[in-house]
This record gives structure tokens, C-alpha cells and sequence, in this order.
């Protein structure tokens, strides 16, 4: 950021004597301003996507590869800020952005509510741990989720954007909200989109998500997914055909005893494909 800046300046300067008003339309060197964005992208050395601007968490599936039953769980996300860096810690403050219903709908969910769904952000403790150390431009920053009941039956989106606390203020728009879906069952991984599965190994399903963790006793979340997605490419190819045999074994065993064939919710035939790029 200091060097864009020196940069502009030094631009200017050489323009100074045809464009005299370019000056005003520049930040001051000496600005003590800085910004916050989530760190979605790490450009050292190229481009890197860290993580996507929506992001899933699920008690069912957090419960399943710890071995505990979760009443309340932290999601750390990952900042970065923007200008000077300080030989002080400095405090992050978050806050909820609303949700217009036409996103809610389309995802079939509720808006999180503070104090039901999650642990305010006003919160002491929370604030306590929620800071850029001293010297440092990257961080996390806890949100704490709460299994309330009614997420058995529907998730809940919580919107997060950036607190104006006179620390720091809210960076470039396409980088400084996020959206934390959380649900009581299970759900789509963030690292499924992140890695494209839908395209590059099956597309997703609550009914597939279970079906894979009853067949390898794995519990299918992002730390999982991760290390495939690093690994053999052929090890997917092979799963993906291990998943077809098994279905294709439990609905020869179910039309044996006059059942129906395993269907999705919404009646669609249950399939171990991806999703066409077409």
C-alpha cells in the first residue's frame, strides 16, 4: 500500500506543473487510515484463492469429526489489513449486515439472530481475542456459533462486514463481507465450492454427503476434503467409481425387497455424477 502511494505521489510531482490540481485528489503520505478485508485472495507470488465469500458450518458435521455432541462451536475467519503497520495490537471490530429476502429465499433460509444463533460481536471476551497483533497485517477473528433447535429444520445466514471503530475502517467492497451459513445438519463444505467438486467430482446432496460418510466412516468436511483435493487426482476418480458401485448395490438390495430406488427429497433419482461445465 505505501509503495501505491509513494508511487502516485511521485507522479504527480512530475505532472505538478501541468496538472496542479492532481495533488488534491491524493491521499497524504503521513495517513493514519487503515482498512480490513477477509483474505480471499493471498497475491504472494500469484494468485492464490483462499477462501470464497460465503462459508458453511454444520453442527452435524462438526459433531461427527470430533466425536462430540456441539452445543456451540468457533469459526475463525481470516483478515488482512490495508495501510501502515503498527508496533501495537490493534482491535477488529465485526458487525451483521442484513440479508434481503430474495437471498434468504433462494437459499431456503433465515436470517442468524444474535444471542440465538451466534455470540453478539459486542461481546467482551470475543473482543478480547479479536485483533491484529502488533507488527502484523494478517489475523483471524472468532465468530461463535450456537446449536439453537431451529436449525434442525432450517439454516440461518449471518452476513459479517467491518465496525468503523477508529481503528480501522471497512476496506474494498468485494472483499470486506462474508456470509457464514449455519445449519444443524449436514452441509455443503466450503472447501466442495472451493475446490469446483460439483463440476470436477459429484455434485452435492445432503443424501450423497451421508451416503460417502456411511461408506468410508470419514466425515466428509473441509479439513478432509482439503487434503483430497492436495492429493491424487486418480484417488477421486477411483472413489467416484467405488460410490457408483455402492449405489448401484443398495438399490439392486432395495428393488429385491419391492422398495423403490433411492431418490433424492425432491424425487430425483440419487446419482454419484458432476455437474456438466456446459
Amino acid at each position: 500500500m505505501k509503495r501505491h502511494i509513494v508511487l502516485k505521489s511521485l507522479i504527480a510531482c512530475c505532472c505538478l506543473p501541468l496538472f496542479t490540481a492532481c495533488e488534491k485528489e491524493l491521499k497524504p503520505f503521513d495517513s493514519n487510515d487503515a482498512w480490513l478485508n477477509f483474505h480471499y485472495i493471498n497475491w504472494s507470488g500469484g494468485r492464490e484463492e483462499l477462501m470464497q465469500d460465503d462459508s458453511y458450518y454444520s453442527f452435524a458435521m462438526r459433531s461427527a469429526s470430533l466425536g462430540v455432541d456441539l452445543e456451540q462451536d468457533t469459526v475463525w475467519l481470516e483478515v488482512e489489513t490495508m495501510g501502515y503497520v503498527y508496533d501495537q495490537d490493534r482491535t477488529i471490530e465485526l458487525k451483521q449486515v442484513p440479508i434481503n429476502d430474495e437471498d434468504l429465499q433462494e437459499y431456503g433460509e433465515a436470517e442468524a439472530q444474535a444471542g440465538v444463533h451466534y455470540v453478539p460481536f459486542d461481546d467482551a471476551t470475543l473482543l478480547s481475542k479479536s485483533y491484529v497483533p502488533a507488527g502484523a497485517t494478517i489475523a483471524k477473528v472468532p465468530i461463535v456459533v450456537l446449536r439453537d433447535p431451529s436449525l434442525d429444520t432450517q439454516s440461518v445466514a449471518l452476513r459479517i462486514t467491518f465496525k468503523d471503530n477508529g481503528i480501522f475502517q471497512p476496506g474494498y467492497p468485494a472483499y470486506n463481507t462474508h456470509t457464514l451459513h449455519i445449519s444443524g445438519r449436514l452441509t455443503r463444505p466450503s472447501q466442495w465450492d472451493l475446490n469446483y467438486w460439483d463440476y470436477n467430482f459429484v455434485e452435492y446432496t445432503e443424501t450423497i454427503h451421508e451416503l460417502m460418510i456411511q461408506w468410508t466412516g470419514n466425515a466428509w468436511d473441509d479439513d478432509y476434503i482439503k487434503e483430497l483435493a492436495a492429493g491424487d487426482s486418480a484417488y477421486l476418480d477411483y472413489l467416484k467409481g467405488y460410490f457408483q458401485e455402492k449405489l448401484a448395490e443398495l438399490n439392486a438390495e432395495r428393488q429385491a425387497q419391492g422398495l423403490d430406488i433411492l431418490r433424492e427429497p425432491d424425487g430425483t433419482p440419487v446419482k454419484f455424477e458432476p455437474k456438466s461445465w456446459a
